[in-house]
């Protein structure tokens, strides 16, 4: 488990489906998470993705939930490719539509780079999205991605071909803007994080002696 700001992310349960299959079944979700409206999943698609998370040591998914009142309100995933470099495929939504437009998707993203790039000491991390998805484009940029790429009209969204944008962010290009982007976000949550971590590496340095 690992908190930031308002933001719990927990490990994916199976009892966590059902959830996942009214989201994966919501015009605007399916829209906003995957620039694919009218793409829906049955039951059985969605089992089939758990068992395959399950099994694939390099895929990850968590359950977003709002830490107050343990809400569960979306999902966060990675995907690691490991060649010469610890590079990470990032993706996430808020499947719960009261939560949008509240500025939560900043902290997930900053949630995600904190854990790739300051926990497990990821060299890249990168994301997709279509480029009619500018709420997307607009979050993923405020926590420093930059956009490098572009696959053309490799979609097709409202009767047209649409664009998929990658975007990405580097290692040294966060940690060097870590405490601005910690300050921005966090705001006042900002302390309550940085003594949980000052914590969890004291106890882990206190293991390392024993």
């Amino acid at each position: 488990m690992f908190e930031l700001g308002r933001i719990r992310f927990r490990p994916f349960r199976k009892e966590d489906l059902s959830f996942l299959e009214d989201w994966e079944n919501t015009r605007e979700v399916t829209l906003y998470a995957r620039g694919r409206p009218l793409v829906f999943k049955n039951r059985e698609d969605i089992e089939g993705e758990f068992e395959e998370y399950q099994e694939n040591d390099d895929k990850h998914r968590f359950i977003l939930e709002i830490r107050e009142h343990d809400k569960i309100i979306g999902i966060a995933t990675y995907k690691e490719e490991i060649n010469t470099v610890k590079n990470a495929d990032v993706g996430t939504y808020i499947g719960e539509k009261d939560y949008w437009n509240q500025g939560i998707g900043k902290e997930i993203t900053l949630g995600l780079c904190e854990i790739l790039f300051y926990h497990k000491n990821f060299d890249r991390v990168s994301a997709w999205s279509s480029s009619f998805n500018k709420r997307s484009h607009k979050v993923i940029k405020s926590v420093g991605f930059k956009k490098s790429g572009r696959a053309r009209k490799s979609g097709y969204l409202f009767g047209k071909r649409v664009d998929w944008l990658m975007f990405d962010l580097l290692r040294e290009e966060y940690m060097n803007s870590r405490e601005s982007l910690l300050d921005e976000i966090l705001a006042e949550k900002k302390e309550e994080y940085t003594l949980s971590q000052c914590r969890i590496k004291r106890n882990k340095e206190d293991s390392k002696e024993e």
